[in-house]
């Protein structure tokens, strides 16, 4: 599942200093997969003197392994999406457990109505789950799927629901089919990162799956940092370093020239940032690799970048977006659960915003809870229900999940859960989020011109890494590492026949 996932890139500087083979400098901004993908492959090519400033107190970006009541828990990115192709998979399973985690099979569904399921809802979820495919083989059969860049996700679905529900012939109640709707779309904002409402129809043609499942490593998928920084100098990891301003095009008139006797320094990329003491300091790169999130990029471009940003690039950035997917878990001393129920699917099939505090709307964007562990609940979070609620205490969410347990499991007496731990990706400055989706007006054409480096008399100077600038395997970390070996081997092609 693309994703619940995610969640990959903070502000990270490598400094590559001369290089035995090349004697080339490089800058990577951005210490997720990305920038590490970049940083090793640039080591093991002969660009290997590397200095890491991490504006984070860790590197690994969205991909960010922790532990809660002595459990394996992931704050950010979940799964291996896929196996045949992934080049992440093969990487963490020639030196790691990795297994398929079948967490969408069996478990149950469960109606807020108290309405005991009706064995035709069965059916109507499995239609739902069909209206990817069918919608799929129309666009990828089209002349011109561009042409429905503005189309909305939620309403084109909409649509293909109704005509679905007609070739069903189905007589269920219209709450029901409409909560089996929403259940769908909910999910789909949780694999997309944002709701259907404010997605592309072409992100149905744009995302390329693998086959294989949703892959887990036990240990935390972590483990891939370790994969990644084995050709990288311990010594060269520098933590809370945040890059300010990136001078990529020197001139006197701006004063961002420097000694014209030293023509050698003066035709690269100045990069400045904060250190962590909170001093100023400056380093010079030929190369500089960003892989900051998109999120990151839209809201700082004008500051981080001097010159500013060409300005087709600039509305190439601002068509992308970044999503929000956020995880709630919930520890419990005494289990009240039987594992059967899980995972549990929730259908709104009756909703009244009174019953709940504040009139609030966002519990019935609550539709899949799973068990993390023995004693673990994990309540997924998509973007409407992390803008809503995500600013409460993490007790008062748990006391807000544990409500909608009660109705749907019709017991007013589950306790509260003993603990709960709550990610809040959005609310980092260094993230912004969680991981990139094709907004209404995005095309692969403008993604293009997003990730195109910034060149100076024809060399590449500039260029852009990360999750979002993969045409395909957005919001994935297989996404995020294949991009980060593009843009090293871009650097690597300019030497590779000197």
């Amino acid at each position: 599942m693309m994703a619940y996932n995610l969640l990959l890139t903070c502000l990270v500087v490598y400094h590559v200093y001369s290089s035995p083979a090349y004697g080339q400098k490089v800058v990577i901004v951005g210490g997720g997969v990305s920038g590490l993908a970049a940083a090793q492959h640039l080591c093991k090519k002969g660009i290997c003197d590397i200095t890491v400033l991490e504006a984070e107190d860790r590197i690994g970006g969205r991909l960010y392994t922790d532990r809660f009541h002595g459990e394996v828990i992931e704050r950010g990115a979940q799964w291996m999406h896929g196996i045949r192709g992934n080049p992440v998979y093969w990487l963490v399973s020639r030196n790691y457990n990795a297994v398929l985690d079948e967490w969408s099979v069996g478990g149950t569904h469960k109606l807020s109505s108290g309405r005991k399921s009706h064995p035709a809802t069965a059916k109507l979820l499995t239609a739902s789950e069909e209206l990817y495919d069918d919608f799929y083989e129309k666009l990828s059969t089209m002349d011109k799927p561009n042409s429905l860049k503005n189309k909305i996700l939620m309403h084109e679905m909409r649509k293909a629901w109704e005509g679905k529900l007609v070739s069903l012939n189905t007589t269920i109640d219209k709450d029901i089919t409409d909560a089996v709707f929403y259940y769908t779309m909910t999910e789909w904002s949780l694999e997309i990162g944002e709701r259907a409402l404010n997605v592309s129809i072409l992100a149905l043609l744009y995302y390329r799956f693998l086959d294989g499942g949703d892959i887990k490593i036990p240990q935390g998928y972590s483990v891939f940092l370790d994969i990644l920084q084995k050709s990288i100098p311990i010594s060269a990891i520098k933590v809370d370093r945040e890059v300010t301003k990136i001078v990529w095009q020197r001139s006197k008139s701006d004063g961002t020239l420097g000694d014209v006797s030293n023509k050698s320094v003066d035709s690269q990329v100045k990069v400045e940032f904060i250190n962590s003491e909170g001093n100023k300091e400056s380093i010079f790169a030929d190369h500089v690799i960003v892989t900051v999130s998109v999120g990151v990029l839209k809201r700082y471009h004008r500051k981080m970048f001097l010159p500013e940003l060409p300005k087709q690039k600039v509305r190439a950035v601002n068509n992308m977006e970044l999503g929000v997917v956020n995880k709630i878990f919930m520890y419990y001393e005494i289990k009240f659960w039987n594992d059967t129920d899980f995972p549990m699917r929730l259908l709104w099939d009756a909703y009244n915003a009174s019953k709940f505090a504040d009139n609030a709307r966002w519990y019935r964007d609550i539709d899949l809870v799973e068990t993390h562990s023995e004693n673990m609940l994990l309540v997924w979070a998509n973007a409407h229900v992390s803008r809503e609620v995500l600013d409460l205490s993490n007790a008062e969410i748990g006391r807000r999940i544990t409500e909608i347990f009660q109705i749907f499991m019709r017991d007013d007496v589950i306790p509260f859960p003993d603990d709960v731990f709550v990610t809040r990706w959005h609310k980092n400055k260094h993230f912004l989020g969680s991981y990139s989706y094709i907004a209404p007006g995005l095309t692969n054409f403008k993604k293009r011109i997003a990730a195109k480096p910034l060149s100076v008399d024809g060399i590449p100077k500039v260029l852009f890494a990360g999750e979002a600038m993969h045409l395909h395997r957005y919001g994935t970390i297989d996404g995020a590492y294949r991009t980060g070996i593009r843009e090293a081997s871009r650097i690597l092609k300019l030497y590779s026949k000197q």
